[in-house]
């Protein structure tokens, strides 16, 4: 295992020993390992002959590793699809794999996910949260919107409870 040291990777051999030890603790995107490397130190050519080794080993993949971020995002209850795009972008997974993942939720998932939510935020206060108020609805809409689901599946959540609809707009 290498030392993780502050010293600056010299040699393509150093950043390739680096980016294998930071790997064997998790999977990283490509636009990730290339800012870990630029920060040890590493020049634009060693980077980008380190990367090339990584992908052609396969110790490196960007499409495996935006599955990975999915999977632990399904774990997270009560967020929606907005939220799961803003998690792919901030885990800097490629655009083209971001479109792919986001067609693996479905909108029957989304809409249970949002009702659940609903459930959730209902019982734990009541009084804000009421239905059957202008204020509780309105409430409930920021609730859910903040938490990345799209204003159609707020709308029939709030309809399933009470019958209102109220408008917003799609992320």
């Amino acid at each position: 295992m290498l030392n993780r040291s502050s010293k600056n990777l010299a040699t393509e051999q150093e950043a390739y020993d680096y980016a294998l030890d930071i790997l064997s603790y998790r999977d990283y995107s490509r636009k990730d390992m290339e800012l870990k490397l630029k920060r040890k130190g590493a020049d634009a050519g060693i980077i980008k002959s380190t990367i090339q080794k990584l992908l052609e080993y396969g110790f490196l993949d960007e499409k495996r590793y935006g599955q990975r971020v999915f999977e632990a995002w399904l774990s997270k209850k009560y967020y929606g699809r907005c939220h799961l795009r803003l998690e792919l972008q901030k885990k800097n997974v490629a655009e083209r794999y971001i479109n792919d993942i986001l067609a693996q939720f479905s909108e029957a998932e989304e809409q249970e996910r949002a009702e659940k939510a609903l459930q959730s935020c209902l019982k734990r206060n009541p009084k804000k949260y009421d239905p059957a108020t202008q204020e509780g609805r309105a409430a409930i809409g920021r609730y859910l919107y903040a938490r990345g689901f799209a204003s159609k599946y707020i709308q029939k959540s709030i309809n399933n409870i009470h019958g209102s609809v109220i408008l917003m707009d799609d992320c």
